[in-house]
C-alpha cells in the first residue's frame, strides 16, 4: 500500500522557496471526474522533519496539516485537486514514507466505493439485507492462467463522517477460502472488526488479528457470512479509508475446480519459462493437500525451486513414465533432478497441517537437445507415435545437442513446406565423432524412401528425419550441425525439337538478299570516302566553314578591350557541339595533346603573344566525377589563372570542373599570368569510383 505521490500525475521538485529555506517536495495537480475518498499518510523516518507541511486545495475545501513526525489527512477529491508538500531545508523525500489511496489509478470496475451510506451495524440474524456484497475472488486457474486477472472487486473505499458513523460490509466466500488483506490504509482513529453472521446469531471474531507486517491472513469462517465493520474512536472527525482484499477460492484453483492430492487424468501443465512460477494455497481444512503435474522428457536436467511463505509445507517429487509408473525423487526439491529415460512428466505433491501458501519454479539446466525439452529420442517414429516428442528443426539455424555415455543415437524431425520440395544438406564439423543421415519418409506409411549421409538431397513436402549416430567409444559427446536449405526443387524439362529449316531455305535466301541490299547501296555511295582507309573521316565543307567562323569570332573578341563573355561562352559551347576531329583540323596541330582510352586533352594558343589558351577535353565512355584541372610551370616563375570561360570555380592555378559526362566534349578559354618558361596541365578525378589523373608528358613552351 506504499505508493509514491507521483501517482497523482506530476514530478517532484526541490527548489529554494524563500529566505526561510522552505523546500517544495511536491507540487502536483490532478483532475477527478468523480468524487473519490482519499487518504494520505506521511511519516518522517528520522528524528524530526522540521517544517513538514501538507496543503490540499479541492472543490470541497482547502486543508493544511503540519507536523514534524506524522501527517494524516482524509478528504474528498472532486474536480481539480492540488497538493503541496513542503519542509525545511535538510528534509528530502528519502526521509519520508508516503502512503496514499491506491485505487486512484485503478479501473472503477475493481473498486467498491461507498456511493450511499453503508450499514452502521452487522444485520441481525434472519434479516434480509439489500446491500452489495463484495466479491474479491482472484480468478487464475493454474492450468490456463499465466497472470491474475483482476476482474472482481479488490479495493474497498469508504468514508466515516464522524465518530457516530460506522460502515459494515459483507465479503463473499465459502469454507476453505483464504482471505488476504494487506495492511489497511486508514487513520489511527479507525478500528476494523471482523464478524460472522448466520441465521441464528452474529459473533465478533476476536481470533483474527493483525500480523507483524500489518496485513490480515485468515480462512473464511465456517457456517456463516463474513462481515467487516469499521468505526472511529470518540470525538473523531471525517476519516477516509481503503481496504485491499483478495479471496483465494478452492473452486478457482484449476479449470476443473479444486486441486487434489492426486493429479488424475488431466493433461500435465506446460513446462514454464524461467520467470514463471506455479502458486497456490492450502487451508487448514484441506487435509489431503494439492498436487501439480508438469510436462517433462527423457534425460532432462531439472532445478526445482519450491518455497512457501510460512515454512510449513512439505513437497514430494515423483517422476512419471509413459506406462504411468512413479519413481520418487529422494532429495525432492533440495537438489537437481535428472529424469529417467522413460520420463514423460513430473508430479509434485504439496501438503501442510495449517494455512500455507506454496510456490514452485522449474527450469531445465542444461538445455535439451536442439533447444527442446530433454534428450532427443533414439528411434524413428511410427505413424501412431506423438511427433511432439521429437525435436523439430528449422533450416539454416545451428543445432546443438549431446549424447550421454549410455546412448548412441539421436533422431530429430524437420518439415518441408515448399510445394515442390526443398534441396537440403547438413553442414557440420567433420572432427566431431558423429555421423549424419537425412531420412526422406513416406508421409502415409512412415517408411524410408530415400537417404543421404548429410549430402545434398531433394526432400518433398512433409515431415522427415535426421538421424545422428555416435562413432567410437561410448562417452559424453557434444555435437552441433546446421540443416541447410538450398532452395526449392526445380525440375528441368528437356524439350524435343524437330529440324524443319529445309522447308524455309528459299525464304531465307530471299530475305538475306533483301536485307543486305540497302547496305550495298550505302557502300557504293561512300566508296570515295574509304578509298584511302576505312577509318578516315571526311569533314563536310559547311562544317569547316562554321568552325572557321567560330575561330575568327573568338580571335576578334579577344583582340578587343571590352570582352563580351556571353558571346565567348556561346562560341565555346558551339565548339563542344561540333565533331571533335573537325575542331582539331580547323584549329590546327595543338601545342599540347594527351590521348588515352579514358580521355583526350588538347591545348591551342588563341592569339600569338596573348596569354589566353583554348583547352579541349574529350571524355570516353566513363564519366569523370569531381574533376579538376591544374595549370603549373615545370620551369621558371609560377603561373596562375586570372579568368575562365565559361565560368568555373578557380583558385590560383586550379579549376574545379565538377562532373565531365561520358562521351562529352568541353572547351575552356583560360587567361593566365606569370612569366614561366613552360606550362603544363594536370587533370584529376574519380573514374568508376577510382581516383585517376591525366598528366601530359610534355609542356607548352611559354617563353
Amino acid at each position: 500500500m506504499v505508493v509514491l505521490i507521483a501517482t497523482l500525475g506530476g514530478s517532484f521538485s526541490a527548489t529554494s522557496q524563500d529566505a526561510q529555506e522552505t523546500i517544495y517536495l511536491m507540487d502536483n495537480e490532478q483532475y477527478f471526474q468523480e468524487t473519490l475518498p482519499v487518504y494520505i499518510e506521511i511519516t518522517c523516518q528520522k528524528l524530526s522533519c522540521s517544517g513538514l507541511q501538507l496543503k490540499v486545495f479541492s472543490e470541497y475545501g482547502n486543508y493544511t496539516v503540519s507536523d514534524t513526525h506524522e501527517i494524516q489527512l482524509s478528504y474528498l477529491a472532486q474536480g481539480n485537486v492540488s497538493l503541496q508538500l513542503t519542509a525545511n531545508s535538510g528534509t528530502t523525500l528519502e526521509h519520508l514514507t508516503i502512503k496514499m489511496t491506491e485505487s486512484i489509478n485503478q479501473d472503477s470496475n475493481v473498486v467498491f466505493k461507498e456511493e450511499m451510506d453503508w450499514l452502521d451495524n452487522v444485520p441481525s440474524p434472519g434479516i434480509n439485507v439489500e446491500q452489495r456484497i463484495v466479491d474479491s475472488n482472484l480468478v487464475c486457474p493454474i492450468d490456463t492462467c499465466k497472470s491474475p486477472v483482476f476482474s472482481n472487486t479488490h479495493w474497498i473505499v469508504g468514508i466515516l463522517e464522524d465518530d457516530a458513523d460506522r460502515d459494515s460490509i459483507q465479503i463473499q466466500g465459502n469454507l476453505g477460502d483464504i482471505i488476504h488483506m494487506p495492511s489497511p490504509l486508514m487513520p489511527n482513529s479507525v478500528e476494523l472488526e471482523f464478524w460472522i453472521r448466520n441465521d441464528t446469531n452474529k459473533t465478533l471474531l476476536n481470533d483474527i488479528e493483525e500480523r507483524e507486517n500489518g496485513d490480515f491472513l485468515f480462512e473464511y469462517p465456517d457456517k456463516g457470512e463474513l462481515w467487516l465493520r469499521l468505526k472511529q474512536l470518540p470525538e473523531s472527525s471525517l476519516a477516509t479509508y481503503e481496504l485491499y482484499i483478495f479471496t483465494f477460492s478452492e473452486q478457482f484453483e484449476s479449470s476443473w475446480g479444486e486441486l487434489s492430492s492426486l493429479w488424475g487424468e488431466h493433461q500435465p501443465l506446460s513446462f514454464p519459462n524461467e520467470t514463471e512460477r506455479f502458486t497456490g494455497w492450502i487451508s487448514s481444512v484441506d487435509l489431503e493437500g494439492d498436487s501439480i503435474r508438469i510436462q517433462a522428457a527423457s534425460r532432462m536436467g531439472l532445478i526445482l525451486n519450491c518455497s512457501d511463505r510460512f515454512g510449513q509445507v512439505n513437497f514430494q517429487v515423483l517422476l512419471l513414465s509413459h506406462n504411468e509408473s512413479f519413481s520418487p525423487v529422494e532429495e525432492n526439491c533440495s537438489s537437481p533432478v535428472l529424469t529417467n529415460v522413460d520420463t514423460e512428466s513430473i508430479e509434485i505433491r504439496i501438503t501442510s497441517d495449517s494455512l500455507a501458501e506454496w510456490s514452485i519454479g522449474v527450469i531445465e539446466n542444461p538445455e535439451g537437445d536442439a533447444g527442446a525439452m530433454g534428450d532427443a529420442p533414439d528411434k524413428l517414429w511410427t505413424i501412431e507415435d506423438d511427433l511432439t516428442k521429437w525435436p523439430i528443426l528449422s533450416t539454416n539455424n545451428s543445432v546443438s545437442a549431446t549424447m550421454a555415455s549410455d546412448e548412441s543415437v539421436d533422431v530429430f524431425s524437420f518439415e518441408v513446406t515448399s510445394v515442390n520440395g526443398s534441396r537440403l544438406h547438413i553442414d557440420y564439423d567433420y572432427s566431431q565423432p558423429v555421423s549424419y543421415q537425412i531420412l526422406i519418409l513416406n508421409q502415409e506409411s512412415g517408411l524410408i524412401i530415400n537417404t543421404s549421409k548429410g549430402g545434398l538431397i531433394d526432400a518433398p513436402t512433409g515431415i522427415h528425419a535426421i538421424r545422428v549416430e555416435k562413432i567410437g567409444e561410448r562417452s559424453l559427446t557434444y555435437y552441433d550441425f546446421t540443416l541447410v536449405n538450398n532452395g526449392e526443387v526445380i525440375e528441368e524439362k528437356q524439350d524435343t525439337f524437330t529440324d524443319q529449316s529445309s522447308l524455309f531455305a528459299n525464304y531465307y535466301i530471299f530475305a538475306g538478299l533483301f536485307l543486305l541490299a540497302p547496305a550495298m547501296l550505302v557502300l557504293f555511295w561512300n566508296r570515295n570516302r574509304w578509298r584511302d582507309g576505312l577509318y578516315h573521316i571526311e569533314i563536310e565543307q559547311h562544317e569547316l566553314r562554321r568552325l572557321r567562323r567560330l575561330r575568327e569570332r573568338l580571335t576578334n573578341l579577344l583582340e578587343k578591350d571590352d570582352l563580351n563573355e556571353q558571346v565567348i561562352d556561346s562560341a565555346l559551347h558551339q565548339l563542344g557541339d561540333s565533331p571533335w576531329q573537325a575542331v582539331v583540323e580547323d584549329w590546327g596541330a595543338p601545342l599540347l595533346r594527351h590521348n588515352t582510352k579514358q580521355i583526350e586533352i588538347c591545348a591551342w594558343k588563341i592569339l600569338d603573344g596573348a596569354t589566353s589558351l583554348l583547352i579541349g577535353i574529350r571524355v570516353a565512355e566513363s564519366p569523370w566525377e569531381l574533376a579538376a584541372m591544374r595549370v603549373y610551370a615545370p620551369e621558371g616563375a609560377n603561373v596562375s589563372i586570372v579568368q575562365v570561360s565559361p565560368q568555373h570555380l578557380f583558385n590560383g592555378d586550379e579549376i574545379f570542373l565538377d562532373t565531365l559526362g561520358p562521351n562529352s566534349k568541353t572547351f575552356l578559354k583560360l587567361a593566365v599570368e606569370g612569366q614561366p618558361s613552360n606550362i603544363g596541365f594536370h587533370l584529376s578525378g574519380l573514374v568508376d569510383g577510382e581516383p585517376l589523373a591525366a598528366v601530359p608528358n610534355k609542356a607548352i613552351d611559354w617563353s
